[in-house]
């Protein structure tokens, strides 16, 4: 989920955004997060810890080690788990999923905000978030097209961007996904007469 996106990829989802708006007054716009959300260190050194606390006990009860060479044996634990943890691509795996998805979620409203989604004239933009690191896609609309629309969905719109994620063409997922939210936003909020382009339709990449 996390191969970079190529030129004609974001051509092709511009367009797609662009497509999807020409039969709606609403807006959609979509951000890639190349960067981890969560940074693992605290929970890799979590883990090193609580093997470090567990690991003297067996030891203690199959060998006759003494106390020192156990605490020797203790503080090593730690500083090896502690380093793989943190140095290897290991450490992302100890990041609880809640952690994850909570991070996602604020991203993505900061990101609602920052962009100026949320001022839209008829307060119906929405965003599309990706986090290939985390595996996340998260959907935030503005009040008046959520309220038509619902939390459950804009779940189709995630569900369509993780399924050509997943086979590795996240390029095609988001041209999917955006389909799936032009096709809610033409039901919910066609267009109107005098409607212009408020937002770009270019993705934003960082």
């Amino acid at each position: 989920m996390g191969k970079s996106l190529s030129e004609q990829e974001h051509v092709a989802v511009a367009a797609a955004i662009a497509q999807a708006e020409a039969a709606t007054a609403g807006e959609i716009r979509v951000v890639v997060l190349t960067r981890p959300l969560v940074r693992h260190p605290f929970y890799g050194l979590m883990w090193a810890a609580l093997l470090a606390l567990v690991l003297p006990w067996p030891l203690a009860l199959l060998t006759a080690l003494d106390t020192p060479a156990l605490l020797s044996v203790q503080a090593c634990a730690f500083m090896v788990a502690g380093a793989v943890l943190i140095f290897t691509p290991l450490g992302a795996l100890t990041v609880p999923r809640f952690a994850r998805e909570e991070a996602g979620r604020a991203a993505a409203i900061d990101h609602f905000l920052a962009r100026g989604i949320h001022r839209t004239s008829g307060r119906t933009g929405v965003l599309i978030l990706v986090a290939p690191a985390e595996h996340l896609v998260e959907v935030v609309a503005d009040e008046a097209i959520h309220a038509k629309v619902g939390h459950e969905a804009w779940e189709s719109v995630c569900a369509a961007v993780l399924a050509g994620a997943r086979q590795g063409r996240l390029g095609d997922g988001l041209v999917d996904g955006v389909a799936v939210a032009g096709h809610l936003l033409a039901r919910h909020v066609p267009p109107i007469a005098g409607d212009t382009n408020e937002l770009p339709d270019h993705m934003i990449v960082i």
